[in-house]
């Protein structure tokens, strides 16, 4: 399964602030555009969570 990135925008103006893949975690961002403060929250970790060695659901991040 190929790994996409996904857009992190400001939820008031829509600026792209970053493509990424975020696996945990919680990261505040203020825009530059609008000053709106946003938080953005990482909810991928349950589903890379996997005990079963070689686990069938993970997921190869490509390095730039």
């Amino acid at each position: 399964m190929p790994c996409t990135l996904q857009e992190y925008r400001c939820t008031s103006c829509h600026k792209l602030f970053f493509k990424g893949f975020l696996v945990e975690g919680i990261i505040e961002v203020k825009c530059k555009n609008c000053h709106e403060l946003n938080m953005i929250q990482a909810t991928k970790f349950n589903e890379l969570l996997c005990l079963i060695s070689p686990c069938p659901h993970r997921v190869i991040v490509p390095n730039p």
